[in-house]
Order: structure tokens, then sequence, then C-alpha cells
């Protein structure tokens, strides 16, 4: 049944699906091709699925290898994507790369700010945030820049989470690098016209009389996702950074598309005001159980919890423990890929103690009933943790771990067993697959605290 979700999820991103209340005649298609993969968890039900992927197979991937690598300015944090050929990815530098799948360069671009997000391509846009808390549109064609905007003029604000398309026009949620206004920022969700930058609603999630009292935080570090038929746009967001905490920190919340209003929040952890540090960084994916009910799930860092919630009304449906909850773990990392009934999740497993840098922490990769009932089956990373994404595809399972030295892994979705292992220079950049090929970028500073290996960005295939 998820097999099918995955796949319809493709076709409404293919061209893009709009809810009743938009104007189409403005908005850009994004007409792709379904092996593509246009943003950062694949399609807007954050899946991280790609359903018609027919090149790597269970057998086919023990001959991985590396077929090019793309060296960077920067580290590259993003998962890249891909349309029409051409792999579009950012890097710490500033600098954003459009390459053709053979590694050449089309164009590059530098915005002036960190990038490590991934970017949304639309037919005529490629558009990403920056850690200055910028958006940016750049043309598809050259890479010239057509707008960027700062929708949070806090000095704190920062893009970690990544763009995705709603009725046509693009949602993504800001948060915070904690440093200079720290005090007095709060996390919000913005739609955008992806032709201009104007900012069509803006929703903080704490309110002007919250942060007149001194609350602050609640960012959203992970991407939001977004069911058309209900034009519903969900997020999980952090931390509160000061007292008073307020409900909509470390929660689940559901907004509708058109207006931006928020229809339901559920928080997971209270009262967290940087102590306990239990952040969502998964996005939440939504997707149907075999009961018919339809659902968002998402894992928790720090507590190492995977939770399935009732999409319509916020309810709390099952909670499993997928690793310890250990001081300073990053438990359930971003971000979780979801396909036939299964939902895989990666992070760390603190049961093994870690000093980092020089003991680096444990990384897991598990698969779960999509239910959150039962785990199915758990590899363990020793000593490399799995702090991005993972990616699914006819029935094989990618994930890369994170360290000096990393390894794009290939399991058998079913059973998880290892079919391949092929070594990297590290990073925390997950992995997408399109076309025959998957694509990670590298860089170390973020994954292990040495800069030592110079920064790629890496195709993978036969």
């Amino acid at each position: 049944m998820l097999r099918l979700l995955c796949a319809v999820t493709a076709a409404l991103t293919l061209p893009f699906s709009s809810s009743p209340a938009q104007n189409l005649a403005s908005n850009p298609a994004q007409t792709v091709h379904p092996s593509d993969w246009p943003m950062y968890n694949h399609d807007v039900m954050g899946t991280r699925c790609n359903p018609a992927e027919d090149k790597l197979t269970r057998d086919s991937v023990r001959g991985l290898k590396v077929k090019w690598v793309f060296p960077t300015a920067g580290d590259v944090y993003g998962t890249p994507s891909v349309v029409d050929g051409i792999v579009y990815v950012g890097d710490t530098s500033g600098t954003f790369y459009a390459l053709t799948s053979s590694g050449a360069i089309v164009w590059k671009t530098n915005v002036g700010s960190p990038i490590t997000d991934s970017a949304l391509v639309t037919n005529q846009m490629v558009i990403f945030g920056d850690q200055a808390g910028y958006i940016h549109g750049l043309n598809r064609v050259d890479g010239s820049k057509a707008w960027s905007v700062q929708p949070n003029s806090n000095s704190g604000a920062a893009i970690f989470g990544s763009p995705i398309l709603v009725g046509g026009q693009v949602v993504i949620g800001i948060s915070s690098n904690e440093r200079s206004g720290k005090e007095t920022f709060r996390g919000s969700v913005v739609r955008l016209d992806p032709n201009t930058g104007a900012i069509v609603w803006q929703t903080y999630l704490i309110t002007d009389e919250e942060q007149a009292r001194g609350a602050s935080g609640a960012g959203i570090w992970s991407t939001p996702t977004y069911d058309v038929e209900t034009d519903r746009v969900y997020v999980t967001t952090g931390n509160n950074y000061a007292e008073p905490a307020t409900e909509t920190s470390d929660a689940f919340i559901a907004l509708q598309g058109a207006s931006g209003v928020i229809l339901w929040k559920h928080q997971m952890v209270q009262d967290d005001i940087g102590t306990i540090e239990a952040d969502i960084g998964d996005s939440p994916h939504v997707y149907t159980l075999p009961s018919g009910t339809k659902v968002v799930g998402a894992g928790e860092k720090k507590t190492g919890v995977y939770s399935v919630l009732d999409a319509q009304d916020g309810r709390l449906i099952q909670q499993i423990r997928v690793v310890p909850d250990c001081t300073d773990s990053l438990g359930l990392f971003a971000n979780s890929a979801i396909s036939d009934g299964v939902v895989f999740v990666n992070g760390v497993n603190c049961m093994f103690p870690a000093k980092p840098p020089l003991v680096p922490p444990t990384g897991i990769v598990a698969a779960l009933k999509s239910d959150g009932s039962t785990k199915l089956w758990e590899f363990t990373s020793l000593f490399a943790p799995v702090l991005s994404g993972v990616a699914v595809a006819n029935g094989v399972v990618y994930a890369h771990t994170s360290g000096l030295y990393g390894t794009l892994y290939a399991f058998d979705a079913k059973t998880g067993r290892v079919l391949a292992g092929v070594l990297t220079s590290g990073g925390i950049s997950g992995p997408s697959v399109s076309h025959g090929q998957i694509y990670v970028g590298t860089g170390t500073k973020f994954a292990s605290g040495f800069g030592l290996l110079p920064p790629n960005i890496v195709a993978i295939g036969l």
C-alpha cells in the first residue's frame, strides 16, 4: 500500500497539484520525470522514496562504486536534488552548484552565506535557504539570482529545513543559529510567491503576547510536509530558548496551507527551554495506515522515540522507543523514509559510550512498522553515527554514515541485510537516488569536528 502511496505522491508533484483557492496562472509547474529527486524529501509528503527507480536493484547494488567526485569550496550538508539530469546542491562557502549527472559543471552562484539545506527545483527556479536566514530564488537555466528575501530579520534567524511546493507556492520553516538574537528569536512557517519571493503568509509559533513575556525559540529545523487532499502543512519544532515555555516547542503542528492558520498542535516534551534538547529534526511524514487512518509520523532527537499521530486532529496513536534516551544523545536524527508500510529511521545509539571527537557516537538504521508498533530490523554502525537522511528505492534502503570517513550503505529493505558499502570522505548529506545513481555530499567538520578531508559532491552507481 505504501509503495502505491509513494507513487501517487510523486504524481502529485509532476506537475504539482494545487488547492482550489490558488491562482495557477502565475505559478510555475513542477513537471519532472518520476525518477527525478526534485526536493529534499523527494516529494511533499516526505517519503524520501523514489518509486520509479528501476536500474538499481537488490542484486545489482552489489556492484556499486564511486562514478565521479566533484570538489566543492565548502562542506555539503544538503541532500542533492536531481531534475532532468542536472544535480543541484549548495555548500557552506555559500556556493550553489548545478552539475550534469556525469559530474560536469553547468553553473555556480555564490549567495554570500553558508547553505546547509536542499533545493526545491521547479520548471523555472531553484529555491533554497541559507544560514543568514535568507531564502533565494535562482533562475534554473543559468543560476542568476531572481530574488532573495529574509522573512525573519532577527539576527539569529537561519534556514536549516528545505522548501516544498504548496499549491504552486513555496513553504519553508525558519529556525535559528542559537547565537546572536537567541533571546528574541521565534520560529515560523512562511509561504512565498516562487516568482518574486513575496511573502503570502507567515505564521509565528510564539505569539506576540508570549514573546512579550520572554518566550523564544520553537524553531523549525526540519522540512515541512504537505497533504494536498486536505490542504494541510505539517511541521515539527525544536525547544524553547527561555522561560516561559510554550506549547509549540518540541511539537507536531498542522497548519492550513492556504492561510497558515494553526489547526492543531501536539507537544511531545513539555517545559524544554534547552535543558532537555528534545528537538524534532525529523520531517513529519504523511501516510495512510492499513486501517485507512491518515497519520503523520516523525522521530525525536534525544528521546529516541518515533511517534505516530492522527493527521486529522493530532491525537497520539502510537510511540516506539528505537534507541535509548541518554545525555547529549542525538537520538533519531534527520531524516526518516517510508515505503511499503515500513518506516526507516536513522540516528545515534547511545547504548555504546562515546566521547567525541576521539570516540565517535555509534549510529543506527532501523525499520519500523508504519503504525509504530514494532521494530522489524536494526543495523548498528559502530563509532559512525548516521546523521543524514536515508533514502528508499526499489526495495533498497540507502544511508550515509558520518564522521572523518563515511560509508554509503545499501540495505535490503525487507531484512536489513547489508548489500553494499562504498567508502566516502564522510559527512551528513543524506542520499538521493535518481536514474540509477546515488548522490551524496561530503564534508567532515560538522560530523567529526575535524575539517581534514576535502569536501565533494559524489555520485555512486554501477
